[in-house]
């Protein structure tokens, strides 16, 4: 069986029953919603990278921002492509096409796949920058190397599609019915490896290291003179930070759930999960320009809102060093 055509048993296994209709108003309900929050997302986020990339000088911390705005716009389109076929396609038709189409539909998935892991690991080198900027402000502002941003970024990329080539290529995608579980994926040793694997990397490496990064800034902002000088950027970090745990995290856990039993989760269940996934990949872009539009009168341009909150960057360091390196510019990449 052909990548994909595991999305065509799912949805096979959500038309059986006396509650056919009723499900699928409610699945096509989830998906009307999603399109909303994928078409928004991805024009906030086009115009993040619009502005970071062209019409604001680049800096560091604009460097992993314009990164992050890429894989939430690639995640963004790939639902958004995904779900308008599912939603212009009546139910009978909709198994017909993924049949015929699984191999192209199967790029959406690991490009949806890709994103997220891309999210995660720049949230992570992001909160352990700006950790390390305020824990060592004269290291950071002498000795960082000058690509270091652009280096880590090329890394992160290449790591996640190492992961997710591994998990789109050595799982089995097979199926098989069982009269207990119904529809369940075909064991295989490689698999669990991937499983274990991606385990590590998302819930003992990168999540951790991502909470304990924005701990610890936190209360050494909070408990220092620094906190009458609050940046936006603290702000944005962990506000992305915070609404990625709440809204992104949900949808691995349900994948890796389903590499684990070898079983396909609920509809309710897959429509939740992709639905905050697209919240969270949707809100970046508008956290940017909320906070950027904070304690000024109305009219600011997009361009204006995104550059106050990156200006701000170097604040907390310049009143915490009192040395000439202080006033260093920001090196640029």
């Amino acid at each position: 069986m052909t990548p994909l055509s595991t999305t065509a048993a799912t949805l096979q296994t959500w038309t059986a029953g006396t509650n056919h209709s009723m499900e699928y108003t409610h699945s096509y309900g989830f998906i009307f919603i999603q399109l909303l929050f994928s078409f928004f997302g991805s024009i906030g986020n086009g115009i993040v990278l619009w502005f970071l990339s062209i019409r604001i000088k680049r800096s560091p911390f604009t460097v992993y921002i314009l990164n992050l705005a890429l894989a939430d716009m690639i995640f963004l389109l790939g639902l958004f492509i995904f779900k308008l076929i599912l939603l212009l396609h009546p139910v009978f038709q909709v198994l017909s096409f993924l049949q015929k189409n699984a191999n192209k539909l199967f790029i959406l998935a690991v490009m949806g796949v890709f994103a997220y892991n891309s999210s995660l690991y720049l949230l992570t080198s992001i909160s352990i920058e700006r950790c390390l900027s305020v824990l060592y402000p004269i290291w950071y502002r002498c000795h960082r190397p000058k690509h270091q941003s652009m280096i880590v970024c090329a890394v992160l990329w290449m790591l996640s599609c190492l992961v997710t080539l591994a998990e789109y290529t050595l799982c089995d995608r097979r199926l098989y019915f069982s009269a207990v579980k119904g529809f369940i994926l075909s064991p295989k040793s490689e698999c669990q490896t991937v499983y274990i694997l991606v385990c590590i990397l998302s819930f003992l490496i990168f999540t951790p290291l991502m909470v304990l990064s924005n701990l610890v800034l936190l209360i050494k902002i909070w408990r220092s003179s620094w906190r009458r000088h609050s940046s936006k950027l603290y702000i944005v970090i962990v506000a992305t930070v915070v609404l990625f745990l709440l809204f992104a995290l949900p949808m691995r856990v349900l994948l890796l759930l389903t590499y684990e039993q070898r079983t396909f989760p609920s509809p309710i269940a897959f429509d939740i999960s992709t639905l905050l996934g697209s919240i969270n990949s949707a809100a970046d872009p508008y956290v940017y320009f909320f906070v950027g539009s904070q304690g000024q009168k109305s009219g600011l341009s997009l361009r204006v809102m995104l550059q106050r909150v990156f200006r701000e960057e170097a604040e907390p360091v310049q009143h915490a060093v009192e040395t000439p390196a202080a006033n260093i510019t920001e090196t640029e990449v």
